[in-house]
């Protein structure tokens, strides 16, 4: 009650200074709701943009990484960029049995994962984060970026340790995953809550059902496919070309014209063969211990010995990308090349050649040199025909000898085949190269 009308009006001043204060304030309060949400809306689009772009371009790395595995596997090596020396190389990576999985290789899974993520972003974007299809596409998005984090560190840590090379292509993909993780834990408010199981349990299952359809679709469309339709200039045109020109009289061309010393007393020493001596038909590599696509080629080349071997003769070259034997290489490329070709040799003067040979290629992610002498001991070599034949003079003449033989031939790189003298440089799948031999069979009759 008013004692006075100025007590009265004081009153009601102060009543309206204070709901003038209220509204004053509810007002700054709602423009400020109003910004935040306007932010909030502007980073939840920003987020959107930033996980699409990231998704994208793991979805190319690994498309990239699928394109590269199936060139390297029809032809046991690629003059991929990623490939800059012995550590930092695609193709080491490729020739690892870790680049597949179940007989499909990691980038089939790549496809399948990035794929699934750009799926669940645009689920993102046309729902409302608050409903359910927007919590689960929220939800199964943050749990399918953690577990591609741990995937990466997974490979990592077995790319460094078993494989012991690093692939450009796949530490791209893992950084695009650790991006995907940053760029989550920055938006991490906004990610809609309560976590449901349900929701990511409904997430996965469409996630896996891309992963099958990708699998799928790689096992039908692309792994029946053949070599020539994989790379179409090396398989059918060069095998046809590379077995006729294997089958012309040696008169052709002075390619055709590479010794051969068959015996341990000519020269610095005989090369290592196996096959039929007066075979018309001659096949000779020149390859690296070290070289990935040689250890690919090496598969290739036993099976080829058993079904050709009573009419054809293998030899073998050696090229090695070390310094220590081959003057063409600044350096130390692959550095336990020389010591392994060494040991190799040294075991074929005791008749283990082609087992040691099996067994440095089989071996090859542990070379080093005392693994080069480690092996020759398992074959069978005593320890002073070891010394020996580390401090002999007459293997290092053979190396390098067969490294100049390379020089005349044009050889710059390993693995490189001569069909007849003829340089071979198609497709070196097993289909491909028992094309080319039955041809030059065929037409040397």
């Amino acid at each position: 009650m008013c004692l006075s009308t100025a007590n009265c009006a004081v009153k009601v001043n102060r009543w309206y200074l204070g709901f003038s204060n209220a509204f004053g304030d509810i007002t700054l309060g709602i423009t400020r709701i109003r910004r935040m949400a306007q932010d909030s809306s502007r980073s939840h689009s920003l987020s959107l943009i930033l996980d699409a772009a990231l998704a994208l371009l793991g979805l190319s790395l690994s498309a990239y990484s699928l394109r590269h595995h199936l060139a390297f596997k029809a032809s046991g090596a690629t003059n991929a960029v990623c490939n800059v020396n012995d550590v930092i190389s695609c193709d080491a990576a490729a020739a690892s049995p870790y680049s597949e999985i179940a007989g499909i290789p990691l980038g089939v899974y790549g496809i399948a994962f990035f794929s699934s993520l750009l799926v669940f972003n645009v689920m993102r974007a046309a729902a409302s984060r608050g409903g359910s299809l927007g919590r689960m596409a929220a939800q199964t998005h943050a749990v399918m970026v953690l577990i591609g984090v741990a995937v990466s560190i997974v490979l990592a840590i077995v790319s460094a340790t078993s494989v012991q090379a690093l692939c450009l292509v796949c530490a791209g993909i893992y950084l695009v995953n650790i991006m995907m993780a940053f760029s989550l834990h920055m938006g991490r408010a906004q990610l809609a809550r309560p976590f449901s199981k349900r929701a990511v349990a409904i997430g996965g299952v469409i996630a896996f059902a891309i992963t099958g359809i990708s699998g799928w679709s790689y096992t039908q469309f692309v792994a029946t496919r053949k070599p020539s339709k994989l790379n179409p200039q090396s398989a059918q045109s060069l095998t046809q070309s590379s077995a006729q020109q294997a089958a012309q009289p040696s008169s052709q061309g002075a390619a055709r014209q590479i010794p051969l010393s068959r015996s341990a007393y000519s020269g610095a020493g005989e090369d290592y063969r196996y096959g039929y001596e007066q075979a018309k038909v001659v096949v000779q590599e020149f390859v690296d211990f070290q070289c990935p696509g040689c250890a690919v080629l090496a598969s290739t080349i036993k099976e080829l010995k058993a079904k050709y071997g009573s009419r054809v003769l293998f030899v073998f070259r050696n090229y090695p990308l070390d310094g220590k034997c081959n003057h063409n290489i600044n350096g130390t490329f692959h550095a336990h090349a020389c010591a392994i070709a060494t040991m190799a040799r040294c075991a074929g003067q005791y008749g283990k050649f082609w087992e040691y040979n099996e067994l440095a290629f089989s071996k090859q992610s542990e070379a080093s040199a005392e693994n080069a002498v480690k092996w020759a001991k398992v074959t069978g070599l005593p320890q002073d025909a070891i010394e020996t034949c580390q401090k002999s003079q007459d293997i290092l003449s053979k190396l390098k000898d067969d490294v100049a033989l390379a020089d005349q031939l044009g050889v710059t790189g390993t693995p490189t085949l001569f069909i007849n003298g003829v340089r071979y440089d198609g497709d070196r799948s097993l289909a491909a190269l028992g094309d080319v031999l039955e041809r030059a069979l065929i037409e040397a009759q």
